[in-house]
């Protein structure tokens, strides 16, 4: 028997919360709305020091942080998905054992004892 014991309502709950803290596709909310602001921020700093070689930094900065950024929001939207999809089959293959051992339960299949001839399992 398996040592696995997964409440579903529970990860649901986690993955739930985790998506909200990661946020929307259109950057409007959570994590992706951070790395959105934060180039906006970087774009308005680089503007205010009116001074090229801090600009060029500003945005050397941002090019190199803001692709890490977004692979982390990509990571992580990745890995929701991934332990969604695995509850989802380990919630499928708990209904199809269910079903298989239902399915079982009250078929007898005949042992093949020697038994005298004409006696037949009732």
């Amino acid at each position: 028997m398996s040592g696995w014991d997964i409440n579903p309502e529970g990860v649901g709950g986690v993955l739930q919360t985790v998506s909200g803290h990661l946020g929307d596709e259109e950057g409007t909310e959570g994590l992706t709305s951070d790395i959105k602001s934060f180039g906006n921020h970087i774009e308005t700093a680089a503007v205010k020091a009116d001074s090229g070689p801090i600009g060029t930094a500003l945005h050397g900065f941002f090019d190199k942080y803001s692709e890490e950024m977004r692979a982390m929001a990509s990571k992580t939207a990745s890995a929701v998905n991934g332990c969604g999809n695995a509850v989802s089959a380990y919630m499928d293959g708990n209904l199809e054992m269910a079903a298989e051992a239902q399915s079982n339960a009250g078929t007898v299949e005949d042992p093949g004892l020697n038994r005298p001839k004409g006696a037949e399992l009732q």
